[in-house]
């Protein structure tokens, strides 16, 4: 099926489930009337964010101020099962359910009877807690599903959700891209009474992990490590070209440095060729790690360099310092959040053009990605001598 075809099958989901959600939001309002919103009788909230990686860590900044708000309340949350490890170890939250919304909202899973029935066993153990709170951070699903749990207070951005969705509703809006993520996921949170604090990113490394990862990278030697993450799930358009990745690479290694790579099962392809190009071989870590396992290297390693993906903003949560490799994406929406000069772009007219909001991926409209490939390696190292600095602390 060709992708104009599945791209129409998900606009016209969307619009169905827009209707419903409609449908849903009035009978709410039915139900609950105008019920006053009392933050002290709030004993069970649930909190949703159904995306990628990078957008959850987004998120971990609002669960917090959550917790805060209400530290005796039961506190959940529904994601992705894909993003479901990076809160094993997270202090802010009682329990984690998951629901794989982009296969319900997709072909052919938008038809599979055994997907939808799973979906609506998931709705009623979600309806059997009595949610008194629930919290939609992004989109029509999750706001969809915070209506589906019966919880009468429901905070989230009004023009992501028919009229009536939310009756606690979070200043502002997406769509300008003027604001960092993180700070709409707050501006959610402080909807429903959290206070807006000083807001910053955290992840967590099991033990087991981190053990893992010292083994790992300190089995030979002794080595100063740069994670390199040449991927990006949502689009291509964010991809760096891998010749400038093996120049990078081998760069890196004439400053005393060794390069690992990490990424997802779907870049095992691209990293054996950029190692193969390489003068000196780099570690390939890409598509042999699980979710946890790339965090502890991550927070082994010295810097992080990596385009807008999952393990750029999971090396900045950890503490890591990155450099982050922009293009279509919107470093002022999405750039690695609490380090404003680790931004490397190269300045072209149409950039930044993605827009997250329309469900398609990052593609560059000339076929060019020329914002990508005139982004040049020495570009991407100047100012940047972890090696040197970490020597001298």
């Amino acid at each position: 099926m060709n992708a104009s075809l599945k791209h129409f099958a998900r606009r016209a989901a969307g619009v169905v489930l827009w209707l419903f959600c409609a449908l849903l939001a009035l009978a709410a309002r039915v139900r609950h009337g105008r019920q006053p919103y009392q933050p002290e009788n709030i004993d069970r909230i649930l909190i949703i964010r159904l995306d990628l990686i990078g957008d959850l860590l987004f998120s971990v900044p609002a669960m917090r101020n959550t917790r805060q708000r209400f530290p005796d309340a039961r506190l959940d949350v529904l994601v992705a099962p894909s993003t479901a490890p990076l809160l094993a170890e997270c202090p802010h939250i009682n329990n984690v359910y998951t629901l794989d919304e982009h296969t319900l909202t997709h072909l052919p899973g938008l038809f599979s009877l055994d997907q939808w029935r799973q979906a609506w066993w998931l709705i009623r153990t979600l309806r059997a807690q009595r949610y008194d709170l629930c919290l939609s951070l992004y989109g029509v699903p999750a706001g969809t599903v915070s209506l589906l749990t019966g919880a009468p207070h429901r905070a989230g951005y009004a023009d992501e959700a028919p009229p009536g969705s939310f009756n606690l509703l979070a200043v502002g809006s997406r769509l300008p891209q003027d604001r960092h993520e993180v700070h709409c996921a707050l501006a959610v949170a402080q909807a429903a009474g959290a206070a807006p604090t000083r807001a910053h990113m955290e992840a967590w490394v099991s033990a087991s992990d981190r053990a893992w990862a010292e083994e790992t990278l300190f089995a030979e030697e002794d080595m100063q490590w740069v994670a390199c993450g040449h991927g990006a799930r949502n689009g291509y358009a964010k991809i760096w070209p891998q010749r400038h990745w093996v120049n990078l690479i081998d760069q890196l290694h004439q400053a005393g440095y060794r390069a690992v790579l990490v990424g997802g099962p779907d870049e095992v392809e691209e990293a054996a060729a950029i190692a193969e190009s390489c003068d000196t071989t780099p570690l390939v870590l890409t598509g042999k790690t699980t979710l946890g396992q790339l965090a502890a290297v991550l927070a082994q390693c010295t810097l992080m360099v990596g385009s807008d993906s999952g393990p750029l903003h999971l090396a900045v949560a950890l503490g890591t310092r990155v450099v982050g490799l922009y293009g279509p994406t919107s470093t002022v929406r999405y750039g690695p959040f609490g380090q404003p000069d680790a931004v490397r772009r190269h300045p072209i007219f149409c950039s930044p053009c993605y827009r997250p909001e329309t469900g398609r991926p990052a593609t560059c409209r000339f076929g060019t990605v020329e914002c990508m490939e005139k982004l040049e390696p020495a570009q991407v190292l100047a100012g940047v001598h972890p090696a040197k600095e970490d020597a001298g602390q």
